[in-house]
């Protein structure tokens, strides 16, 4: 089964307002380079002193702790506090090897830490938004900086038709792919259904739970000589490059072959990924077939 649990990266659009202290007032600001470090690419409306970007990430709250970080350096601060060497401090684009400071040197690192902790919102998370704020300062005049970070996901996109028809190119490029495989992989072509109003009709609503977007992408059931392929949650994470999704598509088919092929205990080349050691051979025998190896 190849499992929706490493979720590939969504599409976020991340936005900034920033604003300088100013005789105890915050005023509008002009300074992008907090978002502009974590996305690359800015535009600025400057009619409402917002910055605007693009980001990926798993999930909302992921694509935010891209921007502020401050899981990443309660996790360092962590580490210091455990003894650790190699620490990552706001203040330095590279680790620092603490072992050579002093344990004043230590103390300060650790209080830097802790600050920028401490001035870092936790993530307010509503619908289809996420706000947070951070507090920072400039690095030579010392001057007050807040940054109101909002980040909103983009919808996922549906197929214009949840029924794959026999005869679209789609289907015919997915029967090419199964037929390609079983040849390689010297074994029949399977049964295989992308179209869960099918596999419901042929097996029964209990299917719908094995079949579930939210539970895998891909299914194979060995016994039976059976393969789902969910093309809808394809669809939504990459429907927009075709490229992506082709490849991504092909990967799990190829995914659920291999499973057909060697998920049997009794096979001499037992693979399956029941575990990080395990699931490390599995990738490598599926690498193996997208490469195009043939097997007896």
């Amino acid at each position: 089964m190849r499992k929706s649990v490493v979720k590939p990266k969504q599409k976020f659009t991340a936005y900034a307002k920033v604003y300088k202290l100013v005789d105890g007032k915050y005023v509008p600001h002009s300074d992008s380079e907090t978002l502009l470090s974590r996305t690359h690419t800015v535009s600025y409306m400057e009619e409402s002193n917002e910055f605007k970007s693009k980001c990926k990430g798993v999930s909302l709250a992921n694509a935010m702790e891209k921007l502020v970080l401050k899981k990443k350096y309660q996790r360092e601060l962590k580490k210091l506090q455990q003894g650790k060497n190699m620490i990552k401090v706001p203040s330095s684009y590279f680790p620092i090897d603490v072992s050579y400071l002093s344990e004043a040197e230590k103390k300060e690192h650790e209080e830097d830490l802790k600050l920028y902790i401490k001035n870092t919102s936790n993530t307010i998370i509503n619908g289809l938004e996420a706000v947070a704020y951070k507090v920072s300062f400039t690095r030579f005049d010392k001057e007050q900086i807040l940054t109101v970070y909002n980040v909103k996901q983009e919808p996922n996109k549906i197929m214009k038709s949840n029924y794959i028809k026999s005869n679209s190119k789609l289907a015919k490029w997915i029967d090419k792919r199964f037929e390609k495989y079983s040849s390689q992989l010297n074994c029949r072509k399977p049964r295989y259904y992308i179209n869960r109003k099918d596999m419901l009709a042929k097996f029964g609503e209990h299917m719908k739970s094995n079949t579930d977007d939210c539970t895998c992408i891909g299914r194979c059931w060995v016994g039976r000589d059976l393969i789902w392929i969910d093309v809808n949650f394809h669809d939504k994470y990459w429907g927009d490059d075709p490229k992506e999704f082709r490849k991504n598509l092909n990967n799990t088919i190829a995914h659920e072959m291999v499973h057909l092929k060697f998920g049997g205990r009794s096979h001499p080349l037992h693979v399956d990924h029941d575990g990080s050691k395990r699931a490390r051979a599995f990738q490598r025998r599926l690498n193996q077939v997208l490469r195009g190896k043939r097997y007896e």
